[in-house]
């Protein structure tokens, strides 16, 4: 089975993410696929930027015309395509950051460059691992599971769930730290609460969660629910209003 792995407009870090945490099992890796391009590690043999590949994993949101050029080439190349990280996935800080300022379209240095969009909007994906970065051990059983020709299944817990297994104080009973845990989808381990920081909520909102029932809550806490909201489309991008709806 061929596999390959690309980059669009985004700082890379999914594909260092999997080069660090995934380390020594590289080469199981290796051993396993045919890695024809690996961004950062192998270029494609015999040339081609495009080989054809059984899967393609492709991090980073489509911000200029090079990136949508390459990207239906790579969906032309591929039989099944997957948007590897929330960039990839939702568009993440560059699709609400962009319509911010509201660059309809600029040209910098010849290319051309619009408001960024996850790669859904331009080409049909067949699977979407979300996080910022991916989760090295998401990625593995993705992968394995699409090897095997099963659709791979995301965390149906949230982040508060993770918090609690892990014994992590709660950051939102303590009434000054808006903290988006009990509405994102865990999977991450509570990476950041478990260092003091608040859920941010890059992994998209959790299947259950109750974004009526979190904004009373932090109304009764005495938080600002305008903040928790700007923070909530700060990495969920274009699903905003396909899971909250326009009423926020």
């Amino acid at each position: 089975m061929k596999l390959a792995f690309y980059s669009l407009t985004s700082c890379e870090g999914c594909l260092t993410t999997l080069l660090t945490k995934l380390g020594p099992d590289l080469e199981i890796l290796w051993d396993l696929f045919d890695i024809d391009y690996f961004k950062l590690v192998r270029e494609p043999i015999g040339g081609s930027k495009v080989p054809s590949s059984d899967i393609a994993f492709v991090e980073g949101a489509v911000v200029t015309d090079l990136d949508k050029d390459r990207l239906e080439e790579i969906r032309r190349n591929s039989s099944y395509l997957v948007a590897l990280g929330t960039c990839a996935s939702t568009g993440n800080i560059a699709y609400t950051a962009s319509r911010m300022i509201h660059p309809q379209k600029d040209v910098l240095k010849g290319i051309e460059v619009h408001e960024a969009e996850p790669i859904s909007s331009v080409v049909p994906t067949d699977f979407e691992l979300i996080g910022c970065p991916v989760s090295s051990a998401e990625f593995t059983t993705a992968l394995l599971r699409l090897a095997n020709r099963l659709e791979p299944v995301q965390p149906d817990y949230k982040v508060c769930y993770e918090c609690r297994i892990a014994g992590n104080p709660c950051l939102l009973e303590s009434g000054r730290i808006i903290c988006l845990g009990p509405i994102t989808r865990g999977g991450c381990g509570a990476a950041c609460p478990s260092v003091g920081a608040p859920c941010y909520g890059c992994r998209g909102p959790a299947e259950e969660g109750d974004l009526d029932a979190y904004l009373k809550t932090l109304e009764m806490r005495g938080l600002d629910k305008k903040r928790a909201l700007d923070l909530l489309r700060m990495f969920i991008g274009k699903k905003t209003k396909e899971v909250f709806g326009d009423e926020h």
